[in-house]
């Protein structure tokens, strides 16, 4: 929620093109995959498998 709030802030407050359209993509990523951004943030998990940090291997003998 706060990372929407602050992009909105800047989408309406800059005075210049730049910084009413630089926040479109995050709002565009938030609103279509907000449940990613939530499961890194919450879980520490990637669903996409594309953040390595983010993946461990076990190995199960």
């Amino acid at each position: 929620k706060i990372l929407e709030d602050l992009a909105v802030m800047v989408k309406e407050m800059s005075l210049c093109g730049l910084g009413q359209t630089a926040p479109n993509p995050v709002l565009t990523t938030l609103r279509y995959f907000r449940d990613e951004y939530e499961t890194h943030i919450r879980d520490k998990k990637c669903l996409a498998k594309a953040c390595s940090a983010l993946i461990s291997y076990l190995i199960d003998p």
